[in-house]
């Protein structure tokens, strides 16, 4: 999947942003506070609304493409007036939002066709369906729709600030799943290819390269030997401390072995930017194609060693999407001027610009230099 064009608005906290143009790498720069990490938030919510979220006031209009078909997908669900003090987790249908209209063209060819009182498909008027759930998850089993389906399914928002102490659940269960059934996992992910199209957390899949791919986890080792050369080697294996949950008895943790240490250093006792540095560098490797990557605040816990590594491969990587936010000079000043978005906001409107439409110089340099001289830069909020 690769995203062209969104258009975005959320009628219940009144904010929107004008339609942007997505290319391969895309960097959105501004203060804090303009809307870059909301421009993220929104893109997850159609990876939700794909997947039958049912989202208060939001209306959507996205063009995207997979497998040489060019998609248009649009739609709007009603706005109601929520208590923001009554906390529920569980949602109620009476809590859920109608979708008022609903569009889904391939190749200039109407697919699906809704409102408030009807579902066209291929034009055919059906069986009255859930009024609270896209008709992309409705229909997904359907031929004409898996596609879309699958393509949202491979917008991942890349968090890897965490370390041991937050392993999630969700994780666990894979692990515990995959070790105790190895030669199932072997047989089910028989090929590179098809960990890589797996819905793995991205540790897992490093366990399992690590376990049955050698020479593509060494390519990972070394990217990351790279950047931190006091580093010997990397292993992947469970903690043997027996006082931990069986749950977690089986996960597979990361060990890294320095130069001249004689014990190897466990993940819970990994520096945040070494482990975050792995994680992405394992992401360029294991994602698969069409994965579109989001990424917030990419500086976050990262050193200029690892900032400079990752940034020359996010741009060696073209079978994947990036869409990174960033207000840090040094990787604003890392990253060519024509992966820039620049942010600005009016009000709740969040308009987002090439760095050509503001005539920037011709050099890197001088174009960074005016870019941070820019009043839109700058200043980046208006109010009214």
């Amino acid at each position: 999947m690769k995203i062209n064009k969104i258009t975005y608005y959320d009628h219940e906290l009144e904010w929107q942003f004008e339609p942007i143009h997505f290319s391969e790498l895309n960097l959105l720069v501004g203060i804090s506070g303009v809307g870059k990490t909301q421009i993220l938030t929104s893109i997850m919510n159609l990876r939700k609304i794909a997947r039958g979220g049912s989202l208060n006031g939001v209306q959507w209009d996205i063009d995207f493409s997979s497998n040489n078909y060019e998609y248009k997908w649009n739609g709007e669900f009603e706005t109601k007036e929520v208590d923001a003090f009554i906390l529920d987790d569980e949602e109620s249908e009476k809590d859920r939002c109608r979708i008022n209209r609903e569009h889904l063209s391939v190749n200039g060819k109407v697919i699906i066709e809704r409102n408030n009182h009807e579902i066209i498909f291929n034009d055919n008027k059906l069986p009255k369906l859930s009024p609270f759930e896209s008709a992309v998850e409705i229909l997904s089993e359907e031929e004409d729709i898996a596609p879309v389906k699958d393509g949202f399914n491979k917008v991942i928002y890349s968090d890897q600030s965490r370390v041991e102490n937050s392993v999630s659940v969700d994780e666990m269960i894979h692990s515990s799943i995959i070790n105790n059934n190895n030669k199932l996992a072997a047989k089910k992910y028989s090929s590179l290819e098809e960990i890589q199209e797996s819905n793995l957390p991205i540790q897992i899949k490093l366990a399992l390269v690590y376990n049955h791919y050698p020479e593509t986890f060494q390519e990972i080792k070394q990217r990351f030997i790279d950047i931190f050369d006091q580093v010997e080697d990397i292993k992947m294996e469970p903690d043997e401390d027996e006082r931990l949950p069986k749950i977690i008895a089986d996960y597979p943790f990361i060990n890294i072995k320095e130069k001249g240490v004689n014990n190897w250093i466990t993940q819970q006792r990994i520096s945040s930017g070494m482990f975050r540095t792995l994680m992405h560098i394992s992401e360029l490797y294991l994602s698969a194609e069409g994965t579109v990557i989001l990424i917030d605040e990419f500086e976050n816990s990262l050193g200029v060693n690892c900032i400079d590594v990752l940034s020359d491969l996010l741009l060696e990587n073209r079978k994947l999407q990036f869409i990174i936010t960033s207000h840090h000079p040094y990787i604003i000043n890392k990253i060519g001027m024509e992966h820039w978005k620049i942010v600005t906001r009016r009000g709740g409107v969040v308009t987002v610009k090439n760095a050509e439409d503001y005539n920037l110089g011709k050099s890197r340099h001088q174009a960074f230099m005016q870019l941070i001289n820019l009043d839109a830069y700058k200043e980046g909020i208006a109010v009214g």
